[in-house]
Order: structure tokens, then C-alpha cells, then sequence
């Protein structure tokens, strides 16, 4: 009787989907029970808002420091999935080399080449998509800033009502620092950028900076022209989104960009050239042929 060959389940990625599906479902859950509304108020602004609060107070009571303060903070709590992506994208750029090989071997065969060139990133570690995760991450803070940014820096009596009921009972200190010094270097942090120039510039050269830094090579002309319109279209967006937003965000992009751009370059001065952990495909094809040409020789002369 012929055995069947029953498909293998790793028990890791079956842990991490389950894992995955139970969060989300949670989620959903508790936005239908308790209101996504109140779960946006209570888990992302009243947070960021008080976590902003505790740097003012206790750090000389300036607000470019509580920002400076809260963004290490942040990249802190977020650097496993920074040097996730990172990592992914230096060993993306590593096998561009196979990647061209199988391109070439496969020109004909679209579906082959699908296949092979996600054998090869399997093979290689790397996920093509690590690298939005961040920045996925980063959405409703950013969001969630522009609003807590907005709630404290209240300079009326309705907003200072309004940025009570989102403090914690617990942090008395609040009480002294409100309100809270909104200036620096003669800019309102709740309002734009007035010169309309400054931080735009900053926001932009730091932003592509920080991408060319982070830009993997491809060897598909048609992709790395897509590249190289992102690159330059996300700067130029986040640079036009800065003269709309108020400037205590856009001084959080800047150091943000920042401290990216320093985690990307001490990572690449300590860990050097990324090396590839899987063979060309042609080589490996090359030796296979030659074991197979030599077995039939021994098998002649036999």
C-alpha cells in the first residue's frame, strides 16, 4: 500500500496566525462592545497625551525636549520591528544578485519565476513586506499626536476644561504646569510652521535622507523606477503635509527621521555587508548537472 505524503504544518507559524487571528479578533470585539471611539480616546490620545505631559513636567518644562524625550522613547519601543526591517531590506539588496538569475533563467515563465523568487526570499529570510510594518505601526500615532499636540498646548478656557478630563487622576503635577509654554524660537507649536519653509525643508531632506539610506537595489528597471518616484514623492508629501500640521509634529517627524537615520547607519558601520544564506540558482543547477554527468560516466564504465 502506497503511503500519501501528508502536508507538514510548522507548529511556529501556526502559533504566530493563531496568535495573530486571536488579537485581531479580540479587537473587534471590543470596538463593537465598548465603541471604536471610546478605544481611540482611551488606548492612543489620552496616552500619548499624558506620556507627553510627564516629559514637560519632569524635563525642564519645554516642549521640544518632552517631544525630543517621547520620540526616543517611541523608536525604543519599536526598534525590534526598525531592525526587522532593516535587516530585510540589506538582505533584499544581498540577493539581488539570484534574484537577476532567476529572472533571466525564468524570462519565459512568469509563474516559474513567481515561485522561485519567493523559494529564494523564503530560503534568504527576508519578507518583502517587513519593511511597511513600521510604518503601519506608526499611523495612529502619528494621528493620535496631532491631536494630543493640539489638546495640550490649550491656550482657552473650553480646551483647558477639555485637557483636564483627559489627564490621569493620578498626575497632580499637571497642575503646575498648566499652560503649558507653546513657543520656540518664536513659533506657536499648535499652529504651522509660520515661515512655511523651516520645517517643510527639515521634514523632507530628513524623510529622503532616511529612505536613500533604507533603498534596496532592484534589477527589474520597472521597479526601480517606482523606487526612485518614492523616494522623492513621500518627502515632497510629508514636506506639504508639515505646512498643514501643527509644528510640534513636524518637529516630531524631523527627530524621528533622526534618530532612523542613526539606527540605520550604526547598524550598517557594526554589522557590515549583509551575506547571503542561499546559493545562486544557477550554480546550484550547474554542480547538480555535473554530479548527474558523472554518475553516468561511472554507470558506462561499469
Amino acid at each position: 500500500m502506497q503511503a500519501t505524503n501528508t502536508p507538514q504544518v510548522d507548529p511556529k507559524k501556526l502559533r504566530k496566525s493563531l496568535l495573530t487571528w486571536a488579537i485581531v479578533g479580540a479587537i473587534i470585539i471590543a470596538g463593537t462592545q465598548i465603541g471604536w471611539g471610546t478605544i481611540w480616546s482611551e488606548g492612543v490620545i489620552r496616552p500619548l497625551l499624558n506620556a507627553l505631559l510627564f516629559f514637560y513636567a519632569y524635563l525642564g518644562r519645554n516642549f521640544v525636549v518632552a517631544i525630543t524625550a517621547f520620540t526616543i522613547v517611541l523608536r525604543l519601543i519599536t526598534f525590534p520591528l526598525q531592525m526587522k526591517q532593516i535587516r530585510s531590506s540589506r538582505m533584499m539588496a544581498a540577493v539581488q544578485p539570484q534574484m537577476q538569475e532567476l529572472q533571466k533563467k525564468y524570462a519565459n515563465d512568469k509563474e516559474r519565476l513567481v515561485a522561485e523568487q519567493q523559494r529564494l526570499y523564503r530560503e534568504a529570510g527576508v519578507n518583502p513586506l517587513s519593511g511597511c510594518l513600521p510604518t503601519l505601526v506608526q499611523l495612529p500615532i502619528w494621528f493620535g499626536l496631532f491631536q494630543a499636540i493640539n489638546s495640550i498646548l490649550a491656550d482657552t478656557p473650553l480646551e483647558l476644561m477639555n485637557l483636564g478630563k483627559n489627564v490621569y487622576h493620578g498626575f497632580t503635577a499637571v497642575v503646575n504646569i498648566v499652560p503649558l509654554q507653546s513657543y520656540f524660537l518664536g513659533m506657536n507649536l499648535a499652529e504651522p510652521d509660520p515661515t512655511s519653509i523651516v520645517l517643510p525643508v527639515l521634514v523632507a531632506g530628513t524623510t529622503w535622507l532616511q529612505q536613500k539610506m533604507m533603498a534596496q537595489p532592484s534589477t527589474d528597471s520597472q521597479q526601480a523606477s517606482m523606487n526612485q518616484t518614492m523616494q522623492l514623492m513621500m518627502p515632497l508629501m510629508f514636506g506639504y503635509f508639515t505646512t498643514q500640521f501643527s509644528s510640534g509634529l513636524a518637529i516630531y517627524f524631523v527627530i524621528s527621521n533622526i534618530v532612523g537615520i542613526a539606527i540605520q547607519w550604526a547598524v550598517e558601520k557594526l554589522e557590515g555587508p549583509p551575506i547571503p544564506s542561499v546559493e545562486a540558482p544557477s550554480g546550484g543547477t550547474k554542480r547538480k548537472e555535473k554530479a548527474a554527468n558523472g554518475s553516468r560516466k561511472r554507470l558506462n564504465k561499469a
